[in-house]
C-alpha cells in the first residue's frame, strides 16, 4: 500500500504557515486537545476524521493501475496524516515520527497520554469515585468549587462518561455544606432543575455568596465600631478615674503641707 512520504523538513513546521491551523498539542492537557482536534478535523472534512479513526483507505500496490478514485483516496490518506503532524509541537512530533498513518499517530498519542485499557479503566473508576464523593471544601468559594468540579467532570467526559446537565445541577446542590440548605431549598422550589442551566445555577450561588460575605463584612464593621466606642468610653472613664486620683493626691499633699506649717 502506498504511504504518504515525509520530506526532510519536519511536517510540524507547516503549522507555522497554515491559515487554518489545527489545535496545537505540546504534551499537556491531552483531553482538551483531543476534543478540539476531533471537532477541527470533523468540521474540515468528515472523511478525514474517518481516516483518523478507521485508518487509511486500502489501495492497490501498483500505482500504474490507479484510477481517479484511487488518487482521491490516496490524497485523503495523506491529508489526514499531514493534519495530525501539523497539530504537534516538536517534542510530540518526534514521539510519533515513525507513524505512517493518521490512525497510528492518534492511537499512539492516546496510549501515551491515556494509558492502556487497564490503566484507563483504573483512572475512570478513580474519577467516578471523586465525582460521587465530591463536596464543597471548607473555606472554598463557589467559583473555586465549580472549577474543581468542572475539572473532574471534564476528565471523566474525556475518557468515557458524559453527564446530563440536570445530573450536574443536582450534584452541585448536594455538594454544598449545611449552611447552604435554605438557599438550596429555595432553588429547588423556585426552579425546574430539569431545565436549569448549570451556569445559571453557579451565577445564583455566587451572587448569594457575595451577599453573605457583604453582610458579614458589614456586621464586622459594626462590631469594630461598637468595640471602638466601648473602648473610648472605657478610656474616658479611666481618664476620669485618674483625674480623681490626682486630685485626691493633690489634696492629701496640700493637707500635709498645711500640717507641717502649723507645726
Amino acid at each position: 500500500m502506498a504511504s504518504c512520504s515525509k520530506n526532510n523538513a519536519p511536517l510540524y513546521l507547516a503549522y507555522e504557515f497554515s491559515q487554518n491551523r489545527p489545535p496545537r498539542f505540546e504534551g499537556v492537557n491531552y483531553g482538551y486537545w483531543k476534543n478540539r482536534m476531533e471537532l477541527f478535523v470533523g468540521s474540515t472534512d468528515p472523511k478525514l476524521w474517518a481516516r483518523v479513526i478507521k485508518g487509511p483507505y486500502e489501495l492497490k500496490e501498483d500505482q500504474e493501475k490507479w484510477i481517479d478514485e484511487d488518487f482521491e483516496k490516496f490524497q485523503q490518506n495523506c491529508k489526514a496524516t499531514n493534519i495530525m503532524y501539523c497539530a504537534l509541537g516538536p517534542e510530540e512530533y518526534h514521539k510519533v515520527s515513525d507513524c505512517k498513518t493518521a490512525k497510528e499517530i492518534w492511537d499512539k498519542l492516546q496510549v501515551t497520554y491515556e494509558g492502556t485499557s487497564q490503566v484507563k479503566n483504573s483512572r475512570i473508576n478513580s474519577l467516578k469515585q471523586q465525582f460521587e464523593l465530591f463536596k464543597m471544601e471548607e473555606g472554598e468559594t463557589i467559583r473555586q468549587m465549580y472549577e474543581r468540579f468542572t475539572n473532574t467532570v471534564n476528565s471523566l467526559e474525556n475518557l468515557v462518561k458524559s453527564y446530563e446537565s440536570v445530573d450536574l445541577v443536582r450534584k452541585i446542590l448536594c455538594s454544598l455544606p449545611e449552611q447552604w440548605t435554605p438557599k438550596v431549598t429555595a432553588i429547588e422550589e423556585a426552579k425546574n432543575l430539569e431545565t436549569l442551566p448549570i451556569y445559571e445555577l453557579i451565577g445564583s450561588l455566587a451572587t448569594h455568596e457575595d451577599k453573605l460575605n457583604k453582610g458579614n463584612s458589614d456586621k464586622g464593621k459594626k462590631g469594630i465600631a461598637f468595640n471602638a466606642t466601648m473602648y473610648n468610653e472605657d478610656l474616658e472613664d479611666l481618664e476620669d478615674m485618674e483625674d480623681e486620683e490626682l486630685a485626691l493626691l493633690r489634696k492629701q499633699i496640700s493637707r500635709l503641707l498645711r500640717m507641717r506649717k502649723e507645726k
